[in-house]
C-alpha cells in the first residue's frame, strides 16, 4: 500500500463517498469542484492506499422482517494472546455478530449482534458459551431504538490540528 498525503481534496472526496458510495464520478467531481478525470484518479489512489476499504449498502432490516439488535459485553476467563485469538477466530464465523471491538475497561469486548428474536438470541448466546472459546461473562443489552445513525467519520476534525495543541502540554 502506498502512503498518501491527504490534502483538502482527498478529504472532501472521502467525506462525500463515506455517505454516498454510489455517487457517479461526474457528480462526485462536481461536488468536490474537480474535473472528472483527476477526480477518478484521486479515488483510485485512495482505494490503492487502503483508505477506502469497501463500499456498502445500508439495509433497513425492519423492512425485511422482525429483528433484534443486541449489544453484548464479553469478558474472557483468561487473558493470554491465544485466548484472544481463539475468541476472535470463533466469532468471525458467526454471521449474527455484525461487529466486535476489543476494548479497555471492565470487559474485554463489545459485540453487536442481529437476531430474529429473543429465542434466537438465547440460542446463539448458549452456543457461544458452550463453544469453549474462553467466555467467562456475557451480558447482552437489547437496543430499544437507534437515536443516531452513522453519518460518516469527522474527517476534517481528525486531519486538522486541534485547537488545544500546545495548550495541554506541560
Amino acid at each position: 500500500m502506498t502512503m498518501l498525503k491527504l490534502d483538502r481534496l482527498f478529504i472532501k472526496i472521502l467525506q462525500v463517498l463515506q455517505t454516498n458510495g454510489r455517487i457517479s464520478n461526474l457528480d462526485l467531481s462536481e461536488e468536490v469542484n474537480l474535473s472528472p478525470s483527476p477526480c477518478l484518479e484521486r479515488v483510485r489512489k485512495l482505494e490503492e492506499a487502503g483508505l477506502i476499504t469497501q463500499y456498502l449498502a445500508e439495509i433497513d432490516l425492519d423492512k425485511i422482517g422482525a429483528n433484534l439488535h443486541i449489544m453484548a459485553e464479553i469478558t474472557l476467563g483468561n487473558h493470554l494472546v491465544d485466548d484472544f485469538k481463539r475468541f476472535e477466530a470463533a466469532i468471525t464465523d458467526v454471521p449474527e455478530v455484525i461487529s466486535c471491538y476489543k476494548i479497555a475497561g471492565p470487559f474485554d469486548y463489545t459485540m453487536d449482534m442481529i437476531c430474529r428474536d429473543i429465542a434466537h438470541f438465547n440460542q446463539l448466546k448458549e452456543k457461544l458459551l458452550a463453544a469453549k472459546i474462553g467466555i467467562e461473562h456475557f451480558r447482552g443489552h437489547v437496543v430499544m431504538e437507534r437515536t443516531k445513525t452513522f453519518s460518516g467519520y469527522p474527517l476534517e476534525s481528525l486531519t486538522v490540528p486541534s485547537p488545544l495543541d500546545g495548550v495541554l502540554k506541560g
